[in-house]
């Protein structure tokens, strides 16, 4: 009785009220209460305000579903609502149709073919020309052609040399197997083979260019000279301007007279013949108003067939001027070049005859004097020179006389020295071998090529 007193007895602070439940719940067992008293107790539990909102939404009519779990609401429930009400996949969406009966709307299909494009209505353009590119030109216009900006020393090139060809690519793509075979004045000489034609094989002149302007005039007229294309000297095939070279491609020839004179001296009849070839080549570049200034067996080559060309012209320079440089190879020097005094084309005669006796005596005059300044000396207060080592014929002796007269007034043209000769071999004083016999002579001295 104490403990059912205790129970029912009222407490006067809120806060015991869930204890008591509590130990009346252990206690009593009773679980099973019917739905006021529980309803009463319950509202018992909760604030004041909390009963207010529980009869304020009672009283707005709310409905009450039964619980998904619960066997009354599953019996009740309709059984083709639930079949109805299955799962879709994210993004399977229904839009609410206001204006229909059904409810939601279903969403259309999708078609199949979106990857491809539409077919091409020309009745539904609004524009009936075709498409056109932007532009003046319906045409695609052509790239303009590229234009490569030339200097001043390619455009005096092209100016001096109109039917030589002239090219500015990599010459290394052309030209392959290089090999050195001699010096000239402004550069090295190579032998080199073509690469795109069979068995062509070249001699290529490569020179530095310089800003001097005097030194591209000197570049402008070798190549002007052998351009020319004479028989008697070497002929120009290519010229090739590369960075900061010029590349000059000429004839290759068999070798030079001094690399006969390096086996054994040359014979009379053959250094007629070879004079001869010479003095044809000087008269031609006399007649073209040039003048060669370093004339030697170095600078006169040798052909397979015997032909003689006259090569090397960097030091050339215009007759019409008033020279007096000392420029060329000292032991080949006129006095009238030494001296520095003005000179034409006769020095080249001078340059000759000192080549006539290097020819026979293997050797030019004044070989064994090493000394310049001495050299000079010799060359001006000696009488001139003549053969050494050698036993020439009297009129070949004559003929090396005539050449190097010290009055250059008085000194033969090439003309007039050409003429002599001739009427020499013909009158049967003097002896001059063919062209296929030089040919002989030097294959027979020279080891092969």
């Amino acid at each position: 009785m104490s403990l059912a007193y205790s129970m029912i007895r009222p407490s006067s602070q809120a806060k015991d009220r869930p204890s008591l439940l509590i130990r009346k719940r252990a206690s009593l067992g009773n679980l099973r209460q019917s739905k006021s008293s529980s309803t009463v107790d319950r509202n018992s539990q909760k604030h004041a305000t909390s009963m207010d909102m529980t009869l304020k939404r009672r009283s707005t009519g709310c409905l009450r579903r039964a619980s998904f779990y619960s066997t009354k609401s599953t019996k009740s429930a309709d059984a083709s609502t639930l079949q109805k009400e299955v799962w879709r996949p994210p993004g399977f969406y229904e839009i609410p149709n206001i204006f229909g009966s059904n409810g939601f709307l279903k969403p259309e299909p999708v078609a199949q073919n979106t990857y491809s494009l539409r077919p091409f209505t020309p009745d539904k353009h609004i524009c009936k020309q075709p498409w056109r590119p932007a532009g003046k030109s319906p045409d695609i216009p052509e790239l303009p052609r590229l234009v490569r900006t030339e200097n001043e020393f390619e455009k005096r090139l092209r100016k001096a040399l109109p039917k030589s060809p002239l090219s500015t690519l990599d010459p290394r793509n052309k030209y392959a197997s290089f090999k050195e075979i001699g010096t000239g004045v402004n550069g090295a000489v190579v032998r080199t083979t073509h690469r795109y034609k069979k068995n062509l094989h070249l001699a290529i002149k490569r020179c530095r260019l310089d800003p001097d302007r005097e030194y591209k005039n000197a570049i402008i007229r070798e190549l002007k000279i052998m351009a020319s294309g004479h028989s008697n000297l070497i002929r120009l095939r290519e010229v090739t301007l590369w960075k900061e070279d010029v590349w000059m491609a000429m004839d290759l020839q068999r070798c030079s007279v001094f690399a006969v004179l390096c086996q054994r001296g040359i014979p009379e009849e053959f250094a007629v013949y070879i004079t001869c070839e010479t003095l044809k080549g000087l008269e031609y570049l006399h007649s073209k108003d040039f003048i060669h200034r370093d004339v030697k067996c170095e600078n006169l080559l040798l052909g397979w067939n015997g032909e003689v060309k006259l090569a090397d012209f960097g030091l050339a320079t215009r007759r019409s001027k008033r020279n007096k440089d000392r420029l060329g190879t000292s032991k080949w020097m006129a006095p009238e070049v030494i001296r520095e005094q003005y000179y034409s084309e006769k020095i080249d005669m001078w340059s000759l005859g000192i080549t006539v006796v290097e020819m026979m005596d293997r050797v030019p005059p004044h070989y064994l004097i090493r000394d310049e300044p001495e050299l000079f000396a010799a060359i001006l207060s000696e009488p001139s020179p003549t053969f050494t080592y050698s036993h020439p014929s009297m009129y070949m002796r004559g003929l090396v006389a005539w050449l190097l007269d010290e009055n250059p007034e008085t000194r033969p043209v090439a003309k007039d020295v050409y003429q002599e000769i001739m009427a020499h071999v013909h009158g049967g004083l003097l002896t001059m071998a063919t062209m296929a016999e030089t040919a002989r002579f030097v294959n027979y001295v020279l080891p092969p090529y």
